[in-house]
């Protein structure tokens, strides 16, 4: 659906928002943008959260693990119907960990609730491409 520019804006200034607070390891920053009901997966196989506990519990062990951390979003789509906007971007994270710096490129989908006053995340996906899958193949081989 196509989105109205001031629900673009709204929405692009909580993902600025989202990866500023990320770069702050700013756990509490980031749970302010989050809806009671949260769910979202990470990349990690346990990385699996129902509910804005389980969220902060993930986040809280990501900034622990991490000297740095940054999300930069790019290719950021954005639509909306009434109160739920969805939000689908290329990713790339970058971390140190142990002294030792790198960049993961992935993906990231996002589903977002206006309350009246603010747009909060209501469910997120953080996702990489499946290795040894060529371009213009379907499956892994």
């Amino acid at each position: 659906m196509r989105v109205s520019e001031q629900t673009q804006e709204q929405i692009m200034a909580v993902l600025r928002r989202m990866t500023e607070a990320t770069a702050r390891k700013d756990v509490d920053a980031i749970m302010a943008l989050t809806d009671p009901d949260f769910q979202g997966f990470g990349t990690g196989a346990d990385e699996k959260a129902i509910g804005r506990d389980a969220y902060r519990r993930h986040l809280e062990r990501d900034v622990a693990q991490a000297e740095t951390i940054a999300l930069d979003l790019s290719d950021v789509r954005i639509a909306a119907e009434g109160t739920v906007a969805w939000v689908m971007a290329d990713m790339a994270y970058h971390f140190v960990v142990d002294g030792v710096g790198e960049t993961l490129n992935g993906r990231m989908t996002a589903v977002l609730r206006g309350t009246g006053h603010a747009w909060v995340f209501a469910q997120v996906h953080y996702s990489f491409p499946a290795e040894g899958q060529d371009e213009g193949r379907s499956y892994p081989t």
